[in-house]
């Protein structure tokens, strides 16, 4: 069984008078409402059984109910007899669906009887059948069911232990031989059966039942089957032999044959062929138990047959339809089915239900429904809701699925509601159903119009008609009749009741109306609700919203804010590159871009240049030179123009600034110009509480309207302040050395957004150097710096790359030259230190004149890198011509001078010779005996040696030294260094 409703189950017993209350639905269900109940029966069959009260909800029994009647009548299943209704409940607008199921209880009000027409009262047996032969008796029926039908049977009487009943086989009592039978000593019994059933009370019914025991050579007819079981079809042909049966007896003698029972079989008494004689039908009787008796003689013997009729498909469908609600149904000639309905009927209505059942079997009953139209679309489904395959019956709800429109469509022909069986072949019923729509005052008057949205300029004129409403009702007459009415009470619009004219009473100002000052506002929208209403019954009626946008007009100027002081003074010392000088406002009534001011400023005098962020900044640029002019005071034209593209309007102030003179002690620190390109800087701890520099969050995606800027770390908020306008400053004792701010910067115009990262380092100019910076200005400027120093390293390294390169080159040569050659000019004082293992070193013997004192302590040195020099003249030809001797007799002390003529001076000695324009020449011979002195000037401006010194032994080193005034020599000399030294 299947439901998609409650079933209410319920269990009665027959024969219960009239108007016994079954149940009292009202209360069951807790309905405290006051409801409507009906109840509807699924089978045309059980008509007027039951009845309900329409208010209370009391289920009654209309009249005496016979179960066993109710059996015959085919009202319910002899088996289990069960009555199926539907309950409908009606709760104001709702309606409540429900499945009961009645079942009628069996009362042993029966007794079991024995068929009359088969008493069997005497039986025969021979005295020499085997035990446990099988003998028939006679059967009882009970029309009860269950455990109130036969149930059992018993012998009773003298002897009766010889014998026992079997009721086990088709409900069939079978007499079994227990004992050996004589008919010597005992011919013959006289036994009581009875047949009983289970019932409260129980019933019993007896009969007398005589069994006589032939003598083995008695002669008695046999049937070779004591039980014959048959199938055949319900639509089997009359006259159609269904069996044989047949008897046999030990002398041949012919034997006859008869029907006990009373069935639509017959059977040819000499033949013994049982042929059917009337038409079969499964629905009245499913099976057969016959009776066959064969004798010969007046001794009979008998069989029992038993006949199942198996079903064939030879029931259609039956349906039913029963509509609900308000919903009239009635029957044409042509056997079309009409339901009236109305075009407002709900969507999901269930305007009727199907009941479906088939008398076949249930593999040739299990009956469905189908819904078919050849004009689509189909405003109707059907929905299964109750299911008893048992009694082979369904209950379907059509449901209405569309809106119906009498207007578009008035009438649903060809609609075919058609059940299938399920059996081989399938049979089925239709019925074809018309839905006629009927007229309501359903159509909802509208306004047919070109646009709901109205563009107004600011300033209209009084009585400006904005448009004319036309609104259409698709009824007729009366319902067709429409009214308008503005449903806003306002003193701007005025609109007409009989003809929907829209106008104005006033003159619109955009800026009462942005009352919020919201300057990314261009428009204004204003909502105002129409009704439209027709003058059936009941009214309808229909809301229409009309948006009236309303445009500002650029109709003022910017003006520039008067309590702020436009007359700025400052110290000439803190006007520096990109230092703030202060903020001019200026304010426009206007909305959008007309009423988003930018700003420009013109300098009267090139001394000094300025520059104005749009958000009113004025700011010293970077590149700009700084008070190239002696003036005090320079003149500046500021101009505040809004951003409308085609009547642009705008207006200019003057700004004064003063310049302080040197001895003020104003020296206020000014907030630096920060662009949103600089990562990194620096800031004074002593700016704590001021603005220390601000973001020039104008340059935001290269330009923007109206940016505003977030300090998006919650957590530096005790520290830091960041204005909406990109003012930082420190608020509070830093407890970092350096700050990441997170920034995020918003046009609140144009509705986009970006972040930023900006690292500030803090600083104290207290402390010396401790906040050297530079701001730049933009990447030009840093690249600058870097190309600049990246040259400078350049230039270092070529110029050590080549000292290294003369130092080398000098030392290849020495190798080649006499290293002892006094007439060579030089004023080299040889600093080399190298090891001999034949020379002592002696610092102790260096001597100095009493103008100069050569130290060996002395570090202020230069390095020379002396290459091959040629014979130069000298004074001295006695030296040449030692150091010639010297140097080509190859003596091993040559070997301990280093393999380069790497020589060190005296800065103070070069420093003489740079302010001597005509220095004496100074040759490289033995250095002449220096007497000691105490002398501590390091200078060699009063140096003067002998041309014939005595010879001081250098360690190391056999060097003269002499001066030479000569000025041959002095030339000499002059180009010896030119061409053989490279000094450093």
């Amino acid at each position: 069984m299947f439901s998609s409703h409650e079933v209410l189950k319920y269990i009665i017993d027959e024969k219960l008078p009239a108007n016994t209350l079954i149940s009292d639905l009202s209360k069951e269900l807790n309905i405290k409402s006051n409801g409507f109940f009906q109840i509807y029966e699924l089978s045309p069959l059980n008509k007027n059984l039951f009845t309900i009260h329409n208010q209370t909800g009391h289920l009654t029994i209309r009249s005496i109910l016979n179960r066993e009647q109710m059996c015959l009548k085919r009202q319910c299943s002899c088996s289990s007899c069960e009555i199926i209704l539907q309950l409908l409940i009606k709760i104001q607008d709702k309606i409540i669906y429900k499945i009961i199921e009645i079942k009628i209880k069996d009362l042993n009000d029966h007794s079991p009887l024995f068929d009359k027409q088969s008493m069997i009262h005497v039986i025969h047996i021979k005295e020499n059948v085997p035990l446990g032969y099988r003998i028939i008796l006679p059967s009882a029926n009970d029309p009860d069911e269950g455990m109130n039908s036969v149930q059992a049977y018993r012998l009773d009487g003298p002897n009766s232990e010889d014998f026992d009943v079997d009721f086990s086989t088709f409900d069939i009592p079978y007499l079994i031989v227990r004992s050996s039978l004589d008919s010597q000593r005992l011919s013959s019994y006289s036994l009581l059966l009875t047949t009983s059933d289970h019932g409260e009370p129980p019933r019993a019914t007896s009969i007398q039942l005589n069994i006589t025991v032939l003598n083995i050579n008695d002669s008695i007819p046999i049937f070779v089957q004591s039980i014959y079981s048959i199938d055949i079809r319900e639509d089997t042909v009359i006259g159609t032999t269904i069996l044989k049966i047949e008897a046999i007896n030990d002398n041949n003698e012919k034997i006859f044959y008869e029907l006990l029972t009373e069935s639509p079989f017959i059977i040819d008494r000499l033949t013994g062929r049982i042929q059917l004689s009337k038409t079969l039908d499964y629905e009245r009787e499913k099976s057969y138990r016959l009776i066959v008796k064969a004798y010969e003689n007046l001794i009979p013997t008998y069989a029992s047959i038993f006949i199942r009729i198996i079903d064939i498909n030879d029931n259609p469908v039956s349906m039913q339809i029963k509509v609900e609600g308000d919903i009239t149904i009635k029957q044409k000639q042509n056997d079309k089915t009409v339901l009236f309905l109305q075009e407002d009927t709900p969507l999901g209505t269930t305007i009727a239900h199907v009941i479906l059942n088939d008398l076949d079997s249930s593999a040739n009953g299990n009956p469905y429904l189908q819904l078919r139209t050849t004009e689509p679309p189909l405003p109707l489904i059907y929905k299964l809701i109750y299911q008893n395959s048992f009694h082979n019956t369904k209950l379907y709800s059509l449901i209405l699925n569309q809106n119906l429109n009498r207007e578009s469509k008035s009438i649903y022909n060809n609609i075919q509601l058609i059940s299938h069986d399920s059996g081989t072949p399938t049979l089925h019923t239709k019925l074809h159903l018309i839905l006629d729509i009927i007229d309501v005052n359903d159509c909802i008057p509208t306004i047919q119009k070109n646009s709901t949205v109205y563009d107004i300029n600011e300033n209209n004129p009084v009585g400006y008609i904005i448009d004319k409403l036309i609104a259409y009702d698709c009824d007729l007459g009366e319902n067709a009749e429409i009214e308008y009415h503005l449903l806003n009470e306002t003193d701007l619009l005025t609109l007409n009741t009989k003809t929907g004219e829209i106008s104005l009473k006033q003159s619109i100002d955009f800026d009462l109306l942005n009352r919020q000052q919201e300057k990314y506002l261009t428009t204004i929208n204003l909502e105002f609700y129409i009704k439209v209403q027709d003058h059936g019954k009941p009214s309808l009626s229909s809301q229409t919203k009309i948006i009236l946008r309303i445009h500002d007009l650029n109709d003022h100027s910017p003006e520039f804010a008067k309590n702020q002081s436009y007359d700025w003074t400052y110290s000439q010392s803190s006007l520096q590159s990109g230092s703030v000088l202060g903020r001019v406002h200026a304010y426009d009534n206007d909305s959008g871009l007309q009423g988003l001011i930018n700003y420009s400023i013109r300098s009267f005098h090139p001394c000094l240049t300025l520059d104005i962020t749009s958000l009113g900044y004025v700011y010293i640029p970077y590149e700009s030179s700084i008070l190239t002019c002696s003036l005090l005071s320079y003149t500046f034209e500021i101009t505040a123009s809004d951003y409308d593209p085609i009547n642009s309007r705008s207006t200019t102030q003057l700004l004064i600034v003063n310049i302080q003179s040197k001895s003020s002690n104003n020296n206020k620190i000014l907030p630096k110009l920060l662009t949103l390109s600089t990562q990194r800087t620096k800031l004074d701890i002593n700016t704590q509480g001021n603005a220390a520099f601000i973001l020039d969050i104008t340059t935001f995606n290269n330009h923007t309207y109206q940016p505003v800027v977030y300090l998006n770390n919650t957590n530096l908020l005790s520290c830091w302040n960041v204005t909406s306008t990109g003012e930082v400053s420190l608020i509070s004792n830093p407890f970092a050395s350096s700050y990441i701010l997170s920034l995020n910067i918003i046009d609140q115009y144009a509705k986009e957004n970006s972040s930023i990262k900006l690292q500030i380092d803090i600083c104290n100019s207290s402390i010396l150097y401790s906040c050297q910076s530079y701001y730049f200005s933009d990447n030009r400027t840093i690249l600058i710096y870097a190309v600049c120093l990246a040259l400078v390293i350049t230039s270092i390294c070529i110029i050590i790359f080549s000292l290294i390169i003369c130092l080398c080159c000098g030392r290849n040569k020495h190798k080649n030259e006499t290293l002892s050659s006094t007439h060579q000019n030089t004023f080299l004082q040889c600093n080399d230190d190298y090891h001999s293992e034949k020379t002592e070193i002696s610092n102790d013997r260096r001597k100095s004149s009493s103008n100069s004192t050569i130290r060996e302590d002395d570090h202020d040195s230069a390095c020379i890198i002396n290459g091959h020099s040629s014979s130069s003249n000298s004074s001295s030809s006695g030296i040449m011509t030692k150091n010639d001797a010297w140097y080509n007799q190859k003596e091993p002390t040559i070997q301990m001078y280093p393999s380069a003529s790497t020589y060190y001076y005296d800065l103070k000695l070069a420093e003489l010779l740079r302010k001597n324009q005509n220095p004496p020449c100074i040759h490289l011979n033995e250095l002449p005996t220096i007497p000691q002195s105490s002398s501590t000037d390091y200078g060699f401006s009063s140096l003067e040696l002998s041309t014939s010194s005595s010879t001081s032994t250098i360690p190391n080193h056999h060097i003269e030294i002499g001066i030479d005034q000569s000025p041959e020599t002095q030339f000499n000399m002059t180009s010896f260094i030119s061409s053989r030294e490279c000094v450093v």
